[in-house]
């Protein structure tokens, strides 16, 4: 849930105020801690759904899983190489970016398969929305990227985090909610 939330909230960091206040260090520790962190969040939130679910959502599931790890991994890892490029050089790099872009394409693919197995397989009414969620978040993102035409600025940044941060934060939220009506259900006992 938290890799969710400092995900949806990253895009402030982009507004024209912050860059004003900030220095480029205080820029380049803001970017560390609110882009790469909430990856490595999310990275564990994915491991930890897929520990608790693989053995419910089948084979779209565990591609979704699959597809949407080497993504975040890929987008960790190109974001690491631009901000180590930005520390060096004060310039961006290219690499990093492509590296982005083809991460949240490839995430695109992965969520939506990992969101549409988890409709398929929890069935109450909060988790099967969150499912539906996480399988448009990314799209949704992008679509939004592209109608805008957003080019690396606050737009940019908030339509593609904020949906899929927001989707996450949910499903934390959904899967805490399921694992305590399940704790209160009464034993059986034969």
């Amino acid at each position: 849930m938290l890799g969710g939330l400092l995900w949806a909230l990253f895009p402030l960091g982009e507004l024209p105020e912050v860059h004003s206040v900030l220095t480029p260090q205080g820029s380049l520790a803001y970017y560390s801690l609110g882009y790469l962190l909430p990856q490595l969040l999310l990275l564990m939130g994915l491991v930890g759904l897929h520990t608790l679910r693989r053995r419910s959502y089948g084979r779209l599931g565990t591609l979704g899983f699959h597809v949407s790890l080497v993504a975040i991994m890929l987008a960790f890892v190109g974001g690491a190489w631009d901000m180590t490029k930005m520390a060096s050089t004060d310039a961006g790099s290219t690499v990093g970016y492509l590296m982005l872009i083809v991460s949240f394409l490839l995430l695109a693919w992965g969520s939506a398969l990992l969101g549409l197995a988890i409709t398929g397989t929890l069935h109450n009414p909060l988790s099967y929305l969150v499912g539906l969620l996480l399988a448009i978040a990314v799209p949704l993102g992008l679509l939004f990227v592209f109608m805008a035409g957003a080019a690396w600025d606050f737009g940019f940044w908030v339509g593609l985090t904020v949906p899929y941060g927001v989707a996450w934060l949910l499903l934390g939220y959904a899967l805490l909610a399921a694992r305590g009506t399940v704790a209160k259900q009464p034993s059986r006992i034969s």
